[in-house]
């Protein structure tokens, strides 16, 4: 098989921009070659690790031909209807790898599931089913275990999921060695999540300030976030358009996620990208959300680097995924070419070049 060679290029390895200026791509990998029979000339250009979205929701193949334009190689899945529709997605040569959780987990008495289309099977009713529940997203094969914390709805304060059950799904989950993420949007949904051993949480709160209590517990517990800001932002400007004064500010998600910054505690970019689902206010659409994410972050107060590693090179680690996230010989050859330099400004990932999936061209 052919050697590809990008040349002259500025490289950002997921966790710094380096001295070399060429990579050389063959059999799906970046090698250590110096030479190559096909040489692309990158002058004026950055080369970045494929970008992985660590918060979306699979409905179709056109949301991985989408969301692959913008230079995403790796889709984590929040909670999908059907097992069947995860698989039919998965190892599709040229586009996103994909990672699920499969059904999320619901409290009892939860009406949301029914809402949203998902199976029954997707209540735990107590500490006890708990290993049902678990099992059962094992089987179809999760890479880790989605709970909803809440109720649907905007605004929502009451934690509907009792703690002895969260607790029972957190030890099962940690036995298999599969990190627990929540959904959450209220400080209280918050506390109970982490003291409920949670890994990680998703999304922010828009209707109240998150707490200084809750983003210390977040920091001494080791809780992960992703805060998905450019949806909150969505889910809040969508509203107010019909209800102008509803009491949603999307400034509570950007002095949170500033503060969570501040914090040292360990944030992920995802866009909770899902434009095929009737039940949201807001749809995020696939690839250019978790640009828009990203520059959401700096907005924040994040580094241009530092938002560009929430999306590579630390959720690679964190979750385990050991052979991508960083631009080194033997990883995968998922890598985006960008005309201009966005480790100094983030703006310019917009200015897409080429994408390589595992290593075949798509762009």
């Amino acid at each position: 098989m052919s050697t590809i060679l990008l040349k002259n290029i500025k490289i950002f390895n997921g966790i710094e921009c380096i001295d070399e200026d060429k990579v050389a791509i063959e059999n799906g990998y970046i090698t250590d070659k110096t030479e190559g029979d096909i040489e692309i000339d990158g002058n004026g250009c950055t080369l970045l690790p494929g970008l992985i979205d660590a918060h979306i929701h699979l409905y179709q193949i056109k949301n991985l031909e989408e969301a692959s334009r913008y230079g995403v190689t790796t889709m984590m899945d929040m909670g999908t209807r059907s097992p069947e529709v995860v698989h039919s997605l998965k190892n599709l040569p040229g586009l996103p790898d994909i990672r699920s959780s499969y059904s999320p987990g619901f409290a009892p008495g939860s009406q949301v599931p029914a809402k949203m289309d998902y199976p029954d099977s997707a209540l735990v009713t107590s500490a006890d089913d708990a290993e049902r529940f678990v099992k059962e997203q094992i089987s179809y094969g999760a890479d880790y275990i989605k709970v909803m914390i809440e109720g649907q709805g905007v605004g929502v304060k009451d934690t509907l999921f009792p703690p002895e059950i969260l607790a029972a799904i957190v030890a099962k989950a940690h036995t298999y060695d599969k990190k627990i993420i929540a959904h959450v949007t209220s400080s209280n949904a918050f506390k109970a999540a982490i003291e409920g051993g949670v890994d990680v949480v998703t999304h922010i709160p828009f209707a109240e300030p998150l707490t200084e209590e809750v983003i210390q517990l977040m920091k001494k517990n080791g809780t992960v976030s992703v805060p998905t800001m450019v949806t909150m932002k969505g889910i809040v400007e969508s509203i107010k358009k019909f209800n102008p004064n509803a009491p949603l500010n999307y400034d509570y998600v950007k002095e949170a996620v500033a503060k969570l910054y501040k914090a040292d505690v360990t944030i992920i970019a995802g866009s909770d990208s899902n434009t095929d689902d009737p039940t949201t206010p807001y749809s995020a659409p696939y690839g250019v959300s978790l640009i828009n994410e990203l520059e959401l972050m700096v907005d924040a107060g994040f580094t241009p680097i530092q938002a560009l590693q929430s999306a590579t090179s630390i959720p690679a680690k964190y979750f385990g995924m050991n052979d991508r996230g960083i631009i080194k010989a033997g990883y995968r050859a998922d890598l985006l070419l960008i005309e201009g330099d966005p480790t100094v400004n983030i703006n310019d990932i917009k200015n897409i070049k080429q994408v390589w999936i595992g290593g075949e061209k798509i762009i």
